[in-house]
């Protein structure tokens, strides 16, 4: 936040407009993740007010979107194109009874329809859900609460609370340029683990019923990885398992 603060474009036609609204909120880490108990918030995001809900949905930054499904022992050059967030893009949020689907995309289905057949099929206490896209809704559009717990769903079934923190007038102490919103002005720091074998780089896979490694399952970098696993050809050694790891702490 502190090299956000102040600054000004360098196209003056990238400055906030007067009486621009700033909201603010804070991205809590899923409820799958059990280590973060104690530690929830993992972003503070700023957003200008006409923009749409797709920017912010493109602005958080969560491990799921990166991680890459599949087992590739055999074929570890293909896991690069396997990334989650490029094969499952569909998304929504929910605000005060009503949940944005992300349909950006021809590959995006509504992934909220299975709450709403929810609601339908059971008395929630919220009456009838409405369903809208995001990509077509402004934060101006919405009707919401400071300190009210909100919802993103990603990845079917990632779930983050959402709570918007403060919604105000811009000031000459803001981030003046626009075409740096959404700001990120807070993340939480994760401490990087290290390769099992060398510990100094940060692992990119994990092994199982793995012959080579010192524990099952053991993290590996890419170097040590291909230089136990595999020979100069690049054919396999042994009979293993070999998933894509992404560390949290990447994101620092």
């Amino acid at each position: 936040e502190c090299l956000a603060e102040g600054k000004r474009p360098a196209d003056p036609r990238d400055s906030l407009t007067p009486g621009e609204i700033i909201l603010s909120m804070n991205i809590l880490y899923p409820l799958i993740f059990r280590k973060f108990k104690t530690h929830r918030r993992f972003q503070s995001i700023q957003v200008l007010g006409w923009q749409k809900l797709s920017a912010l949905k493109d602005a958080i930054c969560c491990v799921s979107d990166l991680q890459v499904s599949g087992e590739f022992s055999n074929t570890p050059d293909l896991a690069h194109e396997h990334v989650n967030k490029d094969h499952f893009k569909s998304s929504y949020f929910y605000f005060e009874g009503v949940l944005y689907d992300d349909m950006r995309f021809p590959e995006c289905t509504e992934l909220s329809q299975t709450v709403v057949e929810w609601a339908r099929d059971h008395d929630s206490g919220h009456g009838e859900l409405r369903t809208a896209r995001m990509e077509d809704t402004k934060f101006n559009d919405l009707k919401i609460k400071i300190g009210f717990p909100y919802l993103y769903c990603h990845q079917g079934d990632c779930e983050h609370v959402l709570v918007f923190t403060d919604i105000r007038l811009a000031h000459r102490d803001d981030c003046l340029d626009k075409t740096l919103y959404p700001l990120l002005t807070k993340k939480h720091w994760l401490q990087t683990r290290k390769c099992s074998v060398c510990n100094m780089y940060i692992p990119r896979w994990v092994t199982s019923n793995d012959p080579f490694a010192p524990e099952d399952p053991c993290l590996f970098c890419e170097t040590c990885f291909r230089m136990l696993h595999y020979d100069n050809h690049g054919h396999k050694l042994g009979d293993f398992l070999a998933y894509p790891y992404v560390d949290p702490g990447t994101f620092n």
